[in-house]
Parts: structure tokens; sequence; C-alpha cells
């Protein structure tokens, strides 16, 4: 009988690892682009505490003192809802083909240049007018270069954007096939470190264009703006202060351009060896100057908060959950109010297979009330995964998920069922 030797993970790596999962899980993506929010604030600050360690070997290439890794994969999804329908539901197969490109140019001892590129694309079997329209950007796609300024400061300029048209990313819509847009981020984030506190302030231009005339009134941009100090009282617990604030103008006034700004605090604690917490909360305000035709008046003034926790509970299996409750920017009303929660596991079986396992539920009221038939929705949802290492480079994947959307307005509610299979290649 042979027995599968499995990798032992250093508590240290774990803690490491979990403090992006407990941003990831209390936002998005640490690169993905979007309206700033509290949530997002965790994100961003956590991205700019972590030491920026080179990543790439240059499996792939390199040259001069340019390292540069590469990956391809093909996926293939069965869908059976591609167009979020109650009733008229269309069912698919959509064939993915996805590039992975980065880069680091180590420029001196401590200041490095990153490029980043994840370029794919969507072709529909039974729907081609659903084909991606040019090419898809993942997030992660960014030029950064990070400046070492004496012994406490680090400065990140970095240039991000993201190209999607699924529709499901967002709550409010029902009945949509394709929403396409391009959300562009450029700003710097500065990071200052001392022995027991540190400080991180950003600065972000944010643009959002969508690329359909259907939904020309949401292209927006956004003068973005967050700052977090930290002071650590113990090696197991830090405390400290957020804020944010964004100047959101719209290029066409059916939505009505807003000012919104948050101030809270937080503390994050690691309980044991392999257990993190964060907590988070404070007051969040969007107030909107009505120049907007969507006959929405509705300001939001109220409270924020996030609970995130990681845990590890062997050296096979993790586990993360986040709650939390926020406003964030409506589609055709001024905004939404959220509460949410979020849980993902991670079970390393072997040296050649993992398990993954998530699931969500939310609650979404947007503004305006009956009058402008404003949506409240639940959505709930889950999936899971399997990665196969078939060997050193290539990579077997399978997935499934569900998303069910329950509202109160006719003909809005949907779900559905999507399975994906995909094998990837690193160069």
């Amino acid at each position: 009988m042979t027995i599968l030797k499995l990798p032992t993970i250093p508590a240290t790596k774990f803690l490491s690892a979990t403090a992006l999962a407990l941003a990831c899980l209390a936002g998005t993506s640490l690169h993905a682009q979007e309206s700033i929010r509290p949530s997002s604030i965790s994100s961003l600050a956590a991205d700019a505490r972590q030491e920026q360690a080179l990543k790439t070997r240059g499996d792939f290439m390199k040259f001069g003192p340019v390292n540069v890794d590469a990956s391809a994969e093909m996926g293939i999804e069965v869908n059976d809802n591609v167009g979020l329908s109650e009733n008229n539901r269309k069912s698919d197969v959509i064939f993915r083909p996805r590039v992975n490109l980065d880069a680091e140019w180590r420029v001196s001892r401590l200041n490095t240049i990153r490029l980043g590129i994840g370029l794919s694309y969507a072709k529909y079997a039974n729907n081609s007018t659903l084909d991606t329209q040019a090419l898809l950007l993942e997030p992660g796609t960014q030029l950064a270069f990070d400046v070492y300024v004496g012994e406490h400061l680090r400065l990140n300029f970095h240039d991000r954007i993201q190209i999607s048209q699924n529709p499901i990313d967002e709550t409010a819509l029902s009945n949509v096939q394709r929403f396409a847009r391009v959300q562009n981020s450029v700003g710097v984030t500065a990071f200052v470190r001392y022995p027991d506190h540190d400080f991180v302030f950003g600065y972000d231009h944010f643009n959002y264009n969508t690329l359909s005339s259907e939904f020309n009134y949401l292209d927006r941009t956004e003068e973005q703006f967050f700052l977090s100090a930290r002071r650590r009282v113990s090696d197991a617990l830090g405390v400290g202060v957020e804020a944010s604030a964004a100047l959101i103008h719209y290029s066409e006034h059916v939505n009505s351009d807003a000012t919104t700004w948050t101030a809270g605090a937080f503390a994050d604690t690691t309980l044991s060896q392999y257990t993190k917490l964060k907590l988070s909360g404070g007051y969040q305000d969007m107030s909107f100057d009505g120049n907007g035709s969507n006959r929405d008046a509705s300001h939001f003034g109220s409270w924020y908060a996030n609970l995130a926790a990681a845990q590890r509970l062997t050296q096979y299996l993790s586990h993360t959950l986040t709650v939390g409750r926020e406003a964030r920017l409506g589609l055709s009303v001024n905004f939404a109010d959220y509460v949410f929660a979020r849980y993902a596991a991670i079970w390393r079986m072997n040296d050649m297979m993992t398990w993954g396992f998530d699931a969500f539920v939310e609650d979404a009221k947007e503004s305006g009330g009956a009058a402008l038939s404003a949506e409240h929705a639940f959505r709930w949802g889950g999936g899971a995964s399997l990665g196969f290492k078939i060997s050193s480079r290539t990579s077997l994947g399978l997935r499934y998920s569900y998303v069910n959307k329950d509202s109160d307005l006719a003909l809005r509610s949907y779900y559905q069922n999507s399975g994906t299979i995909s094998l990837s290649y690193r160069f």
C-alpha cells in the first residue's frame, strides 16, 4: 500500500496567507477595480502591508534582470441560464481560452517593476451574439512600480485594468446576457512602517466604462482616497483606524453625482498559531447631488461592519468566513444596502489533488422605494472545485457552481447552474 506524503505548511506562511485570505474575503480580488467601499479598504491596506517579494521565477523566459512566467488554460463551461432569466432560460456551452503573463524587473536591490497580463476570450456554442467582442482582461492585469524611499517609506505606482462581461457579478442584474465593462484604476499607494506603527495612504483615479449603449448611463469617473493606520499592541494584536472618500461623476446624468466617505476602526488578532480574526466597523455616508434623471433623492448614512476569520484546522484543511454590512452604488438607483456572508474552504488532499468549497448569501435592498420599482433581492449560492496536478507543469480543474436569486419584483428571480472543466499548462 502506497502512502502519499502530504506537504507541511509552516505556521508563518499560513499566517501570511491568512492575512491575504481575510482581505480577499472582506473585499474582492486584491487587484480588482471597483468603487471604493468599506470592505475594499481592508484589502487595499492588507495588499500594501505585504512584503513585495519577487514572485516570478523566470521559468518561461529570462533576459537580464527580467524574469517572465507564462501559463495557458483552456476551459469549457456548461451553463443552464446564461441570461439570468426566470422563464426564458437559455443554456449554452462556453469555450474560455486564457493566457497569463507575469514579468518582474528588479531595477535595484529594493525597487521593482511588475507587469501582469491576463487575456481571455469567451466563445458561445449556441448564442454567438454573446461572444467576446474583443478580448477580456482578467483581474490582476496591471503595471506596477515599487519604489523604496529611505528606511520607512515604500511607494507603489500602479495602473490596473480589467475588462469583463459576466452579468452574474452584479446582484442587481436580471434578464441580462452580457454586461461588458472596462474598469481602470491609476494611482499611488504609500506604506510607512515603524516598529510598532504603520500607515497606508492611497489615491486612485478610477474610470468605469460600459461597452454597450444599454448601460452607458453607468459610465463614470471617481477620485478615490483611503488611509489606514495600525498600531501593533502585541505580537498577537493590532488596532487601528481607517477612512476613505470618493468624488463620483457620471458622464450621463441618469444617476446623480455623489460624494461618499467612511470612517471607522479595526482590530486584528491572532487567537492561536493557526487562527486569525479581524473586526472593523464605523460610519458610511453617501450623499447625492440630485442632478440625475432617475428621480432617486435618497442618501445613505449609517453604520458598516465586517468580521472576517481564517483558520487552519489541520496541515491539510483551512477555511475562511466573513460577514458584513455596507452600502454600494446602485445601477438604476443611488445605492443598495448589502448584508452578506461568504465562506471558503481548501482541502489539500495530497500532493496531487486539492478540493475547494465555497458558499455565499447576500441581501440587497435598493434605495428609492416602491415608486421607483426599487428591488429587494436575496441571493445565495455555492460551489465545489477539484484541482488535479497531472505533472509539474500541467493541471486539470473541475468546478460546479450554483446561484439562486429571489427578488420581490416580477420576473427578476432566477437560478443558474454551471460546470467547468479546464486544462492549464505553465510554461
